[in-house]
């Protein structure tokens, strides 16, 4: 009996250490495919840092740089960065031509009236920058007599380099040929077919031979009155104050320069505003 006893022990510890490893096993397989099946996943998805390092590898396309035929696109009055300016060659950017379709459009039946005596052809659309009174740079724009076409537009450029303020500088037929309204809101002009305000007398606007700078800070004066209306506090010019023009004044060295008079020193009226010049 203690012999069978003891067999039949052995064969239970057999047993249990056969069923033991029979576990072990299983549990190892178990690891095995559950490895096999991370690899598949990390191998399938990269995951989103490997995703962003794709992404980031790819070229990025620039800009194409800024051109002078890209500004003469923009409206005057527009404003150019400083990384604007920095891509296009400045110099580029002043310059006068013959009155296009599109401009002459905007002066037909404004600045030049059906009655107007100065012919087109005579007369050129000029281009530059200035600095405004924000201290940014504009573009800007005039009409002017083809005789003074040159002059002008190495003016504007000597006072831009300068950084000469100037606030506006648009085609007074933005004003509807409105002097009054030009000159109120300190818009700087040249051609405009009209009189001499108060005579039958043509302007030399007329012939696009005048110029108006920073208008309202430099009144035209008669011994009735001023213009613009609005330039009552800068009637007196023994008072010092901004953009104020006298012969100490850039403005005033570089158009006499170029042969100009000025309206500031006439004797029977004084127009501060003013610089004019006869045809050849």
């Amino acid at each position: 009996m203690k012999k069978h006893t003891t067999l039949l022990a052995l064969l239970l510890a057999l047993l249990l250490a056969l069923t033991g490893c029979g576990g072990s096993n299983a549990e190892d397989a178990g690891s095995a495919d559950g490895s096999a099946d991370a690899s598949a996943v990390s191998s399938a998805d990269p995951g989103p840092e490997t995703a962003d390092a794709s992404i980031s590898s790819q070229p990025v396309e620039e800009e194409p740089a800024l051109t002078a035929a890209d500004v003469y696109a923009m409206d005057a009055g527009a404003v150019l960065t400083a990384e604007q300016l920095d891509e296009v060659d400045t110099s580029e950017l002043f310059f006068y031509e013959e009155i296009s379709d599109q401009v002459f459009a905007r002066m037909e039946g404004v600045s030049f009236g059906s009655d107007c005596t100065t012919a087109r052809e005579d007369l050129r659309y000029v281009r530059v920058l200035h600095t405004g009174f924000d201290g940014e740079t504009h573009i800007g724009e005039l009409v002017v007599n083809q005789a003074i076409a040159e002059d002008i537009v190495e003016i504007f450029q000597s006072l831009y380099e300068a950084s000469y303020p100037i606030e506006k500088m648009l085609l007074i037929d933005e004003y509807g040929g409105d002097d009054e309204l030009s000159m109120e809101d300190n818009n700087t002009s040249c051609f405009n077919f009209r009189a001499v305000s108060g005579t039958d007398h043509l302007s030399q606007h007329a012939y696009g031979l005048a110029i108006d700078v920073n208008p309202l800070y430099n009144p035209y004066i008669t011994s009735s009155g001023y213009e613009p209306y609005n330039a009552g506090d800068y009637i007196d010019r023994t008072l010092d104050f901004d953009y104020k023009i006298d012969e100490s004044d850039l403005c005033y060295q570089l158009f006499t320069q170029h042969g100009f008079t000025w309206g500031g020193s006439w004797s029977s009226v004084k127009d501060y505003q003013h610089f004019q010049r006869a045809a050849e």
